[in-house]
């Protein structure tokens, strides 16, 4: 029965410290979204918050319009490997074929489109609305 507890505890030990760990990679320290007639640009700066260093990151903004309108753009950070708490700035710029921008979205990614988890505050209000 003591052998049993003991696994019991390791399996629990084992699963807090899985729980513990961040799902984040990167965390977003500013970013702010200048809007034109032509589109935005998205700049702001990034720290990597994991424990490995990640490599040809690409920051990519979303623009959203009313209705269904969407523009999209990435561009890599200015840093090419960001080692672990480092932090890197970036800018993407987003042309639109429409004038009633919304609001920006900020997120991260590999350049094969996978999303790396970020923690991504609120921008301050889009300047140029």
């Amino acid at each position: 029965m003591k052998p049993m507890y003991a696994w019991m505890g390791l399996m629990l030990t084992a699963a807090t410290g899985v729980a513990a760990q961040s799902p984040y990679h990167l965390k977003v320290l500013s970013w702010s979204c200048q809007v034109s007639p032509q589109g935005a640009i998205v700049r702001g700066t990034v720290t990597n918050i994991s424990t490995k260093p990640i490599s040809n990151l690409r920051a990519n903004a979303r623009v959203l319009g009313r209705g269904l309108r969407v523009s999209t753009n990435s561009a890599p950070v200015h840093t090419r490997t960001l080692q672990p708490g480092q932090t890197t700035s970036f800018s993407v710029r987003v042309r639109t074929n429409f004038d009633s921008q919304k609001r920006c979205e900020l997120g991260f990614r590999s350049p094969v489109l996978i999303q790396i988890a970020a923690l991504v505050p609120d921008p301050s209000k889009p300047e140029g609305l």
